[in-house]
């Protein structure tokens, strides 16, 4: 499709998309989806907003509808229809609101736009129409966006919250330390990583943050820091055997 849009034939370039919809196994739905996510491209860019509506339309018939949404509302963002992205994502909360994915995109495109309050908004209603299994880690992917766009500080205070309810989950606190070494404030990285390794955790646990402790130090401190790292698992492990 590409070549022919190169040339300006956008009515060939339909046709191609058109002819690979009927010769695609109704199986291979990844591929389908790409299709009408090039001809959803095509139209938002040379067509008009009939013609897109259109072909959105018959993709919601043929492919799972929630992906299609998904699709669309991220080709308005990258196509910077502002205005668009944001009335297709409030329509998304209110068709799939027991979609974590859907309400941390809106989240993510709010707070990335600048728009802290809204995207803050977001996650109270969000909570609100979710069911209860999906509320770590939508809570937990709403401090990451802190970190990322907002405020860190808030972001910290957030994943405090679910870290005193979740002591022992180890892909949290991961989390939350990837999150404070992207920040880059060293103290705070240090800070997290002494707590974590002062909590009752399986040795298997244990190994795995020591060692990511000892990896950040590698690439961020110096031979004391190093060194400090290695007494504390040495430590650890004659703690074990005690």
């Amino acid at each position: 499709m590409a070549f022919q849009l190169q040339l300006s034939e956008i009515e060939k370039a339909r046709e191609i998309g058109q002819r690979a919809l009927k010769t695609i196994s109704f199986r291979e739905e990844q591929e389908k989806m790409n299709v009408w996510v090039a001809l959803m491209n095509l139209e938002n860019t040379f067509g008009s907003a009939d013609s897109l509506e259109e072909v959105f339309k018959k993709a919601l018939q043929m492919c799972e509808p929630k992906k299609v949404y998904i699709q669309l509302v991220k080709i308005y963002e990258r196509s910077n229809k502002i205005d668009l992205a944001t009335e297709l994502y409030q329509t998304m909360t209110k068709k799939f609101g027991q979609s974590s994915k859907v309400w941390t995109g809106f989240g993510h495109f709010q707070l990335h736009h600048g728009n802290l309050d809204a995207g803050r908004e977001l996650l109270q209603r969000s909570l609100k129409s979710l069911p209860k299994r999906k509320h770590i880690k939508t809570v937990t992917k709403f401090a990451q966006l802190e970190f990322k766009y907002g405020e860190p500080e808030r972001g910290r205070t957030i994943f405090e919250g679910v870290m005193s309810n979740y002591p022992k989950r180890v892909d949290l606190w991961s989390v939350y330390i990837d999150m404070e070494i992207r920040n880059g404030e060293q103290d705070a990285v240090r800070r997290l990583f002494a707590r974590v390794v002062s909590l009752k955790l399986s040795s298997k646990k244990m190994k795995f943050f020591f060692k990511k402790w000892l990896s950040y130090e590698k690439d961020h401190g110096d031979e004391e820091h190093i060194d400090e790292v290695k007494q504390r698992a040495l430590a650890y492990v004659e703690s074990l055997s005690a």
